[in-house]
């Protein structure tokens, strides 16, 4: 463990307790379900970590909840019925296929790199179309509207954490020491944006109200 990841652990417990404060929004108790779980990963994480086991099955499960809670939260921002019928099914679809990966072809040891690229794909593109979807009042500026900045927020994440975490089970092969010092870097930038942001659309909820 290093400054890098202790440094995103307090932002993504700032981001939790922030999000206590707005729960009155849909989108924002989702987001809270998913910090919270989050937050649960990374301590049975350390947890497993110190006692030198396997650690890795903990992100075969928590990649399925990841993906499903994130996709909830977009969808609310999509008005197309057929979208949002078709992200819906995405869920389904994505545990199924992610699970059976897990349990049957890539194992429970290895790193869930695959998993965790489908996921990207698929969260990129809902938050294209969630982009897309945002019709903020004639009056307010696009940053003010809250979506936009959750949306962001998972696109800049997924986007630039999907190539380290596509082929990090190749780059613990290589060079284990390296590999774990370039992924601890990599994630944990990604998710200083992630979380940064996250705030940042939590308080536009309440802002956006107290405007209106």
């Amino acid at each position: 463990m290093n400054g890098w990841v202790y440094a995103y652990y307090v932002l993504l417990v700032a981001c939790f307790i922030i999000s206590l404060f707005h729960l009155e929004y849909r989108e924002v108790k989702i987001l809270t379900v998913l910090l919270a779980v989050s937050i649960i990963t990374e301590v049975i994480v350390e947890l497993i970590g110190t006692k030198g086991l396997g650690f890795f099955i903990v992100y075969h499960f928590f990649v399925v909840l990841e993906y499903s809670l994130i996709t909830i939260i977009l969808r609310s921002g999509i008005r197309d019925y057929r979208w949002r019928l078709l992200m819906g099914v995405s869920i389904f679809v994505f545990s199924i296929v992610s699970l059976f990966y897990s349990f049957v072809l890539g194992g429970w040891q290895a790193f869930p790199g695959i998993n965790i690229t489908i996921e990207s794909f698929l969260v990129i593109c809902w938050c294209l179309l969630s982009f897309f979807s945002i019709t903020p009042d004639s009056e307010a500026s696009i940053f003010q509207h809250p979506i936009f900045w959750l949306t962001l927020a998972f696109f800049i994440y997924f986007a630039a954490s999907v190539s380290v975490n596509a082929f990090y089970n190749l780059l613990l092969e290589n060079d284990t020491n390296r590999a774990r010092h370039f992924f601890a870097v990599l994630n944990s930038l990604s998710n200083y944006l992630l979380y940064i942001m996250l705030i940042k659309g939590i308080v536009c909820f309440r802002s956006n109200r107290i405007s209106l």
